[in-house]
């Protein structure tokens, strides 16, 4: 449980809901705008996930939401609303400092603790284009530093997505996979400098790419590339935080891979948490697929150790002592 993180259904604690984390274990939740309705509702929820994951895990869960800005915000007003990244970067990155340092203040406040944000796609495609903050590698470098540091130094885990880069695609990973065939010093002069900057500035996590790049790994996708994710993240770029997976769910990832092998393939590659942000079934399949994959001897538990090694980490760091969301602070905060 503690390599996967899920979705979930509703907006209370239930029942349903307790039985879910309890079956599970997972290493975290990720919220949807299905699961908040207003800041006090989604303060009042994170207490108790967090009141139970405590008292019968023993430890608390990362809670995430994606919270870029523009059409990707699961938080609709009256929290704060981060404008497109393009028009921040259009704006320069002091701008993209001053709406992440606010979202990370109010994710504080409701007890939420990990932003599935900056996307540090360099944008050449329409696919991406709102969702970047623009075409040139040192702006998008320059905006995605000062928000990685402006939403850390408030307290929360930034994630740079998607890696190594889905700024070229023409098509949307959610429905179908992609294929840049950009070459090696393409990706280099263009694509990677925004994650080598952000991997400077330290960020916590690293979001994959559900993505071909023949340069790279002709026969994988990012996501299952031990290339991509384990030969240039970890060993050629240093990069030593989580690595996330895009969720496992999408299009791109069925084309290829049963759930079951999609599980097995990502491990294997170095991912260390797996997301799975819908299907209920889906995720019972990931873990079943896992302590599968064990047992069979097909993923080594050497890898493991050290995924739950980072992951016990970030957890250290920013989890411990706990922030759990404070309903006097949201109404104060809201009502001004």
């Amino acid at each position: 449980g503690e390599l996967l993180m899920v979705g979930f259904a509703g907006q209370e604690m239930t029942a349903d809901l307790a039985a879910h984390i309890l079956q599970l274990q997972p290493a975290g939740l990720i919220f949807f705008s299905r699961n908040i309705r207003d800041p006090e509702q989604l303060a009042r929820l994170t207490w108790e996930i967090q009141t139970l994951a405590v008292r019968e895990l023993g430890r608390p869960l990362f809670l995430a939401v994606d919270q870029e800005g523009g059409s990707v915000a699961r938080m609709a007003p009256p929290f704060t609303q981060i404008p497109p990244a393009t028009n921040l970067g259009s704006s320069g990155s002091e701008l993209a400092s001053h709406y992440y340092g606010l979202t990370a203040r109010e994710m504080n406040l409701v007890g939420l603790n990990l932003n599935l944000a900056p996307v540090l796609d360099v944008s050449s495609g329409e696919v991406m284009e709102s969702r970047s903050f623009g075409q040139d590698p040192s702006l998008v470098s320059q905006c995605g530093i000062a928000a990685i540091e402006a939403t850390q130094a408030a307290g929360i885990i930034a994630t740079a997505k998607h890696f190594p880069g889905l700024g070229r695609t023409r098509k949307d990973p959610h429905h179908d996979l992609p294929v840049i065939a950009a070459d090696r010093d393409e990706l280099d002069l263009y694509d990677l400098p925004p994650f080598k900057a952000a991997i400077q500035a330290q960020v916590a996590c690293v979001m994959t790419s559900h993505t071909i790049y023949p340069a790279l790994d002709p026969e994988y996708p990012g996501t299952f590339s031990r290339t991509i994710i384990n030969g240039l993240l970890r060993d050629e770029l240093g990069f030593g935080g989580v690595v996330i997976t895009d969720d496992l769910e999408m299009g791109a990832v069925g084309e290829r891979y049963s759930q079951g092998a999609a599980t097995i393939a990502a491990l294997m590659a170095g991912a260390d948490l797996l997301l799975v942000c819908n299907d209920q079934k889906k995720m019972s399949q990931t873990a079943g697929a896992l302590s599968h994959g064990l047992d069979r001897g097909l993923l080594d538990p050497d890898d493991l150790t050290l995924s739950l090694a980072r992951v016990e980490k970030l957890r250290k760091a920013y989890l411990e002592p706990l922030n759990l969301a404070n309903a006097e602070a949201v109404a104060t905060h809201f009502s001004t």
